[in-house]
């Protein structure tokens, strides 16, 4: 894309000697900011499940059931959309650092220890 139509990179910080080597303070920052959202992500995904492992019997009824059965089935997914999440966050703040030059994160990315 041509530069003024949308495009906010020129050609030049595509190749050896660009951006990643211009700026690579930069890169860092938005290393650990993704790293805080991925960190985030974990935290909300520890939330889910402790919502599905605390929560309360419905009913005995066969439509309690069936309603709790797909609370928690919904639960469970979006617990896996916030790990995946997490994980595609913090590869990504993994390769950033590596642009950077600087291999290992600063930020904090430990896993919450919840009750499956």
């Amino acid at each position: 894309m041509p530069e003024g139509r949308g495009s906010r990179i020129d050609s030049g910080t595509l190749r050896a000697g660009g951006f990643a080597t211009r700026h690579p303070e930069r890169l860092r920052a938005a290393a650990d900011l993704l790293d805080q959202a991925a960190a985030a992500g974990d935290k909300a995904a520890g939330r889910f499940a402790e919502a599905r492992v605390d929560s309360t019997p419905f009913g005995i009824s066969p439509q309690a059931r069936e309603l709790a059965a797909r609370w928690a089935s919904a639960l469970a997914a979006r617990e896996t959309d916030a790990r995946v999440l997490g994980d595609a966050t913090s590869d990504l703040a993994g390769r950033l650092r590596m642009s950077a030059g600087t291999p290992r994160s600063t930020g904090f990315r430990g896993r919450l220890a919840v009750a499956p």
